[in-house]
């Protein structure tokens, strides 16, 4: 299978190629070169730009859009991915690559888009469920939660959630999968709030592994955070979906 991976330099992209490139052919995009990796550099934000393809025999320029023809997948992963970051910086990072991934997914027949979104995108239910929601026998949020955003970047990671919603009711994408990722770390935090959310590194390669892997058409709605008894979210209709089980649990350690 084909498949492209945007933000493929940032801590998740590079789990991502090391877990996918070994039985998938992987093509990579990000701003900057991926040192050891055949990549395209290109700013998504930028629709009519060119984009540099890099190795360490030549480089010639092309269409950023043209990598992803004959792609079978597209994982977007390339944001601002600060939550207090500036709107200056979210608008042309999340909400213009965004669209403009999406866009070139659609015109080039892609089949499925994987969509690296944020539990930022439901915070405010969060808040309005705290501290119930923090216990194992707690209310908890689940898949078909709508987006329910307390700041500019989960608003931003909500648009792409609907802009997903929106090609596949158009039937432009076969499937959309968004995944509300929780914190990711190599290592749990010391920090609590931080803990109950973890996704660790195990647990994260397996959940994008399904999310390329199973068959399934339509929009939808995913968790990605490691077994935590406290977590906030329900995980039934992810692990039912894509016949997943998340194998680490921060709150062990």
């Amino acid at each position: 299978m084909r498949i492209v991976i945007t933000g493929a330099a940032g801590q998740i992209g590079k789990q991502l190629v090391d877990e996918l490139s070994g039985s998938h052919e992987v093509r990579l995009i990000d701003r900057r070169p991926i040192k050891g990796r055949e990549s395209f550099i290109a700013n998504l934000s930028r629709s009519p730009a060119r984009a540099v393809w890099r190795d360490w025999f030549k480089a010639k320029p092309v269409h950023w859009r043209d990598v992803f023809k004959g792609a079978q997948v597209v994982i977007h992963l390339a944001a601002e991915i600060a939550p207090s970051a500036s709107w200056e910086s979210i608008l042309p990072n999340n909400i213009q690559g965004t669209w403009n991934v999406v866009s070139a997914a659609a015109a080039y027949r892609v089949e499925r888009v994987i969509f690296a979104s944020s539990n930022w995108v439901v915070k405010a239910m969060e808040k309005r469920l705290a501290p119930d929601c923090y216990r194992s026998d707690g209310p908890k949020i689940g898949s078909e939660t709508a987006p329910f955003p307390l700041t500019t970047y989960g608003l931003s990671k909500s648009f792409g959630e609907l802009a997903g919603r929106m090609f596949v009711e158009e039937q432009k994408l076969k499937s959309f999968i968004t995944v509300r990722i929780g914190h990711y770390a190599p290592d749990p935090s010391n920090d609590e709030m931080l803990r109950v959310r973890w996704i660790g590194v195990e647990d994260i390669r397996s959940l994008f592994r399904r999310c390329v892997e199973t068959e399934l058409t339509g929009f939808h709605v995913v968790y990605g955070v490691s077994a935590q008894p406290m977590a906030p979210y329900d995980l039934s209709y992810t692990r039912k979906l894509l016949a997943w089980e998340p194998r680490q649990n921060g709150m062990d350690r």
